[in-house]
């Protein structure tokens, strides 16, 4: 009996004896700096002769969640704040061009074989299920846009010209010789397209 006296009475002085108490902030909503994050992403394997890369695209997305109730005002964010935020599907292929000079390639040589191989093979978008079909539609068929009034016209009919003789009468690793490896074949060999 001394003994539970004894611890009790331990406990009663122990918990009278501490005098500073803290109370953390609360909040109502979230606290202070909680941000909300999505991260979407789509990745492709590239297969070249000594090499193997992931093609990777993502698209991260963070909100700012509200701590206090003034945070509902509504922020208007203009998306288009300069006019050189677009890209348009010259600047587009250009920077593609510059890609495959870099693995050695000839860049405008390749990207004319690759829009030819992917007219002369169209997709059947009719029974696509596929979004990489889709996707690879739209990129590599020019004439699905008109060209940007900045374009040079040398360039545009070129990528049209690529496209027609692609539809029109095929051959295209005879017309681009330049272009020795088949880009189109590289992704249509790991997903039926």
């Amino acid at each position: 009996m001394k003994l539970f006296l004894i611890i009790v009475l331990n406990l009663l002085v122990n918990s009278f004896s501490q005098t500073n108490h803290s109370i953390t902030k609360r909040s109502l909503l979230f606290p202070r700096a909680t941000v909300l994050q999505f991260t979407y992403g789509i990745s492709a394997p590239l297969i070249l002769p000594r090499r193997s890369i992931n093609l990777s695209m993502c698209l991260q997305v963070n909100y700012d969640l509200p701590y206090n109730i003034t945070n509902f005002q509504p922020k208007i964010i203009q998306a288009k704040a300069s006019g050189d935020f677009d890209l348009n599907r010259e600047m587009f292929y250009k920077y593609i061009i510059r890609f495959l000079n870099s693995f050695g390639l000839n860049g405008e040589q390749c990207l004319y074989r690759l829009i030819c191989e992917i007219s002369e093979y169209p997709m059947h978008l009719e029974h696509a299920e596929n979004l990489l079909e889709k996707i690879v539609h739209f990129v590599f068929t020019p004439s699905l846009e008109e060209p940007a009034s900045n374009s040079s016209e040398n360039f545009s009919s070129r990528l049209l010209q690529a496209e027609n003789l692609g539809r029109d009468s095929g051959q295209c690793d005879k017309q681009y010789s330049k272009c020795f490896i088949s880009l189109v074949s590289l992704f249509t060999s790991k997903y039926i397209i």
